[in-house]
């Protein structure tokens, strides 16, 4: 079925700009199995892949499928530009499956007739790599991990004792301000030493109002700490509940007091960090599943999906390069 809308019917794909677009070459864009009888593609946010879809749109096989990968909340704002965006280009919401990271999302977008469910991408952090419980002594008593820009709202810290900051790259972002901390990283810190000093905290900070699913929320649980959010949207607060998570008012006073609460009363960093997992397991089933069913819909019946996802999975299930479309999408059959 072809996306309608009376708003966008009219306007070609040479009038229609997106409030976003990927501005680096380097996309997350992978092709995740590859055969004659069909294709599976993993992209971020359709916005973000406007470009190269505006010009390849018409190369797409009928037996190409897309998994779309929710890098940011996707809001009703979102739900209706990606209505535009598949008006304009004529696209087939059945070839598009949404993995979202909230129930809310995935409402936002069934509302435009979207296909998807709920398999938050914090599922994709591998426990195999460097987060993980380290039996160290507790020196501060609460980390943020996160790029210093406006919207983490690092300020809201500001009555914390004994903070730690861990700053990465602001990806183009004015550098915003930060409260007084015992400790601030002076240069990138490699994944092994971001898991030290997580584990040097009572717990982990995560004070934005909107983003994605957030890395270092899961990052935080797989290290054993407990999180101290305030209300978010974006899909972070699934992974949440009352043993290893408090989320209060977006306040100093609140944070600090929630904070005090883990110092006072800490948390086993074993069975956080397993319920994470568990949690995560039933994401992967879910995405396992709707392999097998798309293997199923193209008649692809010598691949084990249990098997392929297995020897295909990649943390973060997030890789970024540069595409040959011409390649990729060159040779149009269906």
């Amino acid at each position: 079925m072809k996306a309608v809308n009376s708003e966008s019917k009219n306007l070609s794909k040479y009038d229609f700009k997106p409030s976003y677009t990927w501005p680096d070459p380097r996309l997350p864009f992978r092709v995740y199995y590859d055969s004659f009888k069909c294709r599976i593609f993993i992209i971020e946010n359709i916005q973000h892949n406007w470009k190269w879809m505006s010009e390849w749109h018409e190369h797409f096989r009928k037996t190409d499928f897309f998994l779309v990968y929710c890098g940011w909340y996707h809001s009703p704002s979102f739900a209706q530009e990606a209505e535009t965006i598949f008006s304009v280009l004529n696209l087939d919401k059945t070839q598009f499956f949404f993995m979202y990271n909230s129930p809310l999302e995935m409402q936002n977008f069934a509302a435009k007739g979207f296909h998807g469910d709920v398999i938050n991408h914090n599922a994709w952090l591998d426990e195999n790599l460097a987060m993980r419980p380290l039996n160290l002594d507790k020196i501060y008593d609460a980390i943020y991990v996160g790029r210093r820009s406006a919207f983490k709202r690092h300020m809201l810290a500001s009555k914390v004792s004994r903070l730690a900051l861990v700053a990465g790259r602001n990806h183009g972002n004015a550098v915003s301000e930060i409260p007084s901390y015992k400790y601030l990283n002076a240069q990138l810190l490699s994944p092994e030493q971001v898991c030290q000093k997580i584990n040097q905290a009572h717990c982990g900070l995560i004070l934005s109002e909107v983003e994605g699913a957030c890395f270092a929320s899961g990052e935080y649980l797989l290290c054993g700490l407990p999180v101290v959010s305030t209300p978010s949207k974006g899909g972070r607060d699934v992974w949440y509940n009352e043993y290893n998570s408090i989320v209060c008012e977006p306040t100093p006073d609140a944070i600090a007091l929630a904070v005090e609460e883990f110092v006072r009363n800490p948390r086993d960093r074993h069975r956080i960090r397993q319920s994470h997992l568990e949690q995560a397991q039933l994401y992967r089933a879910k995405f396992i599943n709707l392999l097998a069913d798309v293997f199923k819909r193209f008649a692809v019946v010598d691949v084990d999906p249990v098997n392929y996802f297995q020897a295909n999975f990649f943390h973060k299930l997030r890789k970024s390069h540069r595409p040959d479309f011409q390649e990729i999408f060159g040779n149009n059959y269906s």
